[in-house]
């Protein structure tokens, strides 16, 4: 607030000033709004970014404006018209409201995160429920693979197999040994071609 102005002397004009004062910022009609018995009050914004969990879908996406997003959080939350006041930058509200905004809050947080607690676990449970399932898969293999070797193992013919299949990867080493010696042999031949043909340069530019 300012002092009175120099060209108003006396109490009545510095009283007059002051109450002007006090009236533009809205001081006197919080204290008439107090008075009439709302001795809580929050700012708007805080308001609605406190209770805006109750009513989710009442306020809609990019509203930014304090007062009329209280206003729809407020009739979403089906407060009487005697339980609250509206100011200017804040709400007034009358004792208890606040209190029971706070137990349904509660309650609705307490909603929320028994809902995610529910989420994990039944994520937990789906992720132990496919590791049984491909351990069960690892088993019924191993159990049929286990079935068709005793079933094999006196037959014949598997174990003609079974001493044979170690002398065909012998024989498919062999194999590509003497197909690498063929890799080194014509490597060895490109590399003598080059070699003479450097000598050859190098001869005639010695000559030059």
């Amino acid at each position: 607030m300012y002092p009175a102005q120099h060209e108003e002397e006396g109490w009545y004009h510095w009283a007059k000033l002051v109450l002007d004062q006090l009236r533009c910022n809205g001081v006197l009609e919080g204290i008439r709004i107090v008075r009439k018995g709302f001795p809580n009050r929050l700012l708007y914004q805080e308001f609605v970014q406190r209770y805006t969990i109750l009513a989710p879908k009442a306020i809609p996406a990019g509203f930014v404006d304090g007062m009329k997003a209280t206003e729809k959080l407020v009739e979403a939350l089906n407060l009487e018209e005697n339980e609250f006041r509206m100011g200017y930058s804040k709400i007034f509200l009358r004792a208890g409201v606040i209190g029971a905004l706070e137990d349904k809050r509660d309650e609705r947080v307490k909603e929320v995160l028994i809902g995610f607690q529910t989420l994990a676990r039944g994520w937990l449970a789906r992720k132990r429920f496919r590791k049984l399932l491909d351990l069960r898969v690892g088993v019924l293999v191993a159990q049929r693979n286990t079935r068709q070797y005793f079933i094999l193992r006196k037959w014949q013919w598997w174990r003609l197999f079974t001493k044979v299949k170690p002398l065909l990867s012998v024989t498919r080493q062999e194999e590509e040994f003497k197909e690498k010696e063929r890799e080194i042999e014509l490597a060895k031949k490109q590399a003598d071609e080059f070699q003479v043909r450097t000598d050859d340069l190098q001869a005639k530019l010695d000559a030059a």
